[in-house]
This record gives C-alpha cells, structure tokens and sequence, in this order.
C-alpha cells in the first residue's frame, strides 16, 4: 500500500534530546525510585504519567503523580531551549516530504509545552498538518498504537498508509502495532534499543531522508 502521509515522533527524532533524557531520567529515578536500580530505557519513549503507574505497580515511589510530573518538567525547558538540537537537515526532509503532497503528523509521549518549547525554537510552528501529545488525548500512550490510530485517522489516512519515523522500543513498538510502515531511527540514546518489530533500521540523518524519501 502507498504512504500517503508521514508521522514523526519528537524526542530523539525532530530534536536530538534523548541523549539528554536519558542522563537526566537516571537521576529523576534515583530520586522517585531511591531502593530500586531501574534502568532508563524500562521508561524511555513512555508518557511521564505511564511511567509513574508503571513504576508505582512494582515499586514504593518517594513522590506521588504530580512530583513525578514536575522532577521531569523542572528539566524540561533548558534540554529544550538550551541544550537539544535540530536533527540534521530536518525543515529540508519537511520541505521534501510535503513536495511529494503527503500531509505530516508528530506524535509524541512529551508534553504540550515541551512541544511548544521545541517549535519556538526550532521554527516549526505551522510545519506539521497534525500535533498529537500523549497528555492532551484519552487514550493509551507509547508503546499502545492508539496515539498512532488516532494520528492516522487526524491525518485522513488509514494507518497502512501512514509512515512513522521513530527512535525508541517503545515507539517503534506502538507505531508497527498500528500498522503503520516503520522508519527506526537508531542513534545516541537509543542506538542498541531493540527495534526488531520496524521494517528498516537507518542511523543517521542522511540515511533517514533517504528511506523516508525512497518509500515515498
């Protein structure tokens, strides 16, 4: 079936911030976590709140939901106004993709005013069709495809028809249970993260652009 459309998630996609995450969320579990060794990647790619449930399930946290929340978003703005960066090439391949008449979606696990920190930045305001963030939608975030389903459908396309461009398991997961065709963007953080269930694994911007634009 043809692409008709391409859906990108944000962290470690759009902007090279999982490197950062990942540093930043050991901490962030030896604080919420303090008797427990949990690893990174166990939570990396998932909603903030998914991941204070997953966790509460297995472990006695030291914070509730919403100081969970906040050891995140205290971090949040200088990872995103100072430190991340654009991934190489990113407003080209844009300008490439909506040169062939596909529309663009983002799907992300971060939150709305993270997003808002990355467009401001970055000068994408305007430049996806759809912008779905796990916090502001009633349904199961990464690795459930239901964030995917419901950006297919946002899209007007049927989830076959969708690419997803995605660095994590956990994304690359939810994304290939939509059904969606599946672009691993293996690098940093997330570079020996099992991606087994994509149908291509690129690691580099210049191979990225390149399958992205070849299924197309």
């Amino acid at each position: 079936m043809s692409v008709e459309a391409v859906a990108f998630d944000m962290d470690g996609v759009v902007v090279d911030s999982e490197d950062y995450w990942v540093e930043e969320v050991e901490a962030i579990l030896a604080e919420a976590v303090p008797d427990a060794d949990v690893d990174p990647e166990d939570v990396v790619g998932i909603n903030v709140y998914d991941q204070y449930e997953l966790l509460a399930a297995e472990y006695d946290l030291a914070v509730d939901r919403e100081g969970y929340f906040d050891l995140y978003d205290r971090r949040a703005r200088s990872i995103y106004t100072e430190r991340a960066a654009l991934t190489e090439g990113f407003h080209e391949l844009l300008d490439e993709v909506r040169d062939r008449d596909r529309r663009v979606g983002l799907v992300t696990s971060s939150f709305s005013q993270w997003v808002t920190f990355v467009f401001e930045r970055f000068d994408l305001d305007g430049r996806f069709d759809v912008v779905v963030a796990a916090n502001e939608e009633d349904v199961p975030g990464k690795p459930d495809p239901a964030l995917y389903v419901l950006a297919a459908d946002r899209l007007g396309v049927d989830p076959s028809e969708m690419l997803v461009v995605e660095d994590s398991e956990h994304g690359v997961t939810a994304a290939a249970a939509a059904g969606a065709y599946v672009v691993a963007y293996a690098h940093g953080a997330s570079a020996d993260m099992d991606h087994s269930a994509a149908d291509v694994v690129v690691r580099d911007p210049a191979a990225l652009r390149e399958r992205v634009l070849e299924r197309l």
